[in-house]
């Protein structure tokens, strides 16, 4: 994958409008890593069974586009940016989209995200992001590329 051009990460956090099995988020997750490997964006994906929260990263105009598309989509709602960064490297290089499904609607655990309503503000500060974003990797982030997580 190139990383000639500047590298870009956004974390978003959405709930889905209605009851998705896990089947069904895998089937969305295959889609998503053949075009993803196409347009060169790398991230991964949290599924608790009430909430998604995911980590999109690749080239700036690549991963905006995305988003964007991803935030029309009418499978989400309460759609909530948490943080948008510039990186000097990838944090999920090696996954074209990696899931984790962390069973128990443990999601809420992760640093900042005990309150979705201040998180953002809390990301913001300094250091903040990128504890979120090393939680997630070394918790969730092995080359297995999906995992499910107790």
């Amino acid at each position: 994958m190139q990383t000639e051009e500047a590298l870009h990460q956004i974390v978003y956090y959405s709930k889905p409008t209605r009851s998705m099995p896990l089947s069904e988020v895998r089937e969305l997750l295959i889609k998503a890593q053949i075009n993803n490997h196409f347009k060169d964006v790398t991230g991964l994906l949290l599924f608790d069974g009430d909430a998604f929260l995911q980590i999109l990263e690749g080239p700036k105009d690549n991963v905006m586009a995305l988003f964007e598309n991803i935030a029309r989509d009418p499978r989400h709602t309460q759609f909530t940016t948490l943080m948008e960064r510039e990186i000097p490297q990838r944090d999920f290089g090696d996954w074209s989209m990696g899931l984790a499904h962390i069973e128990g609607k443990h999601m809420k655990s992760l640093p900042g995200l005990t309150d979705i309503q201040s998180a953002r503000r809390m990301l913001s500060e300094s250091g903040a992001a990128e504890n979120l974003v090393e939680v997630i990797k070394s918790q969730y982030g092995d080359s297995d590329n999906e995992q499910d997580v107790a």
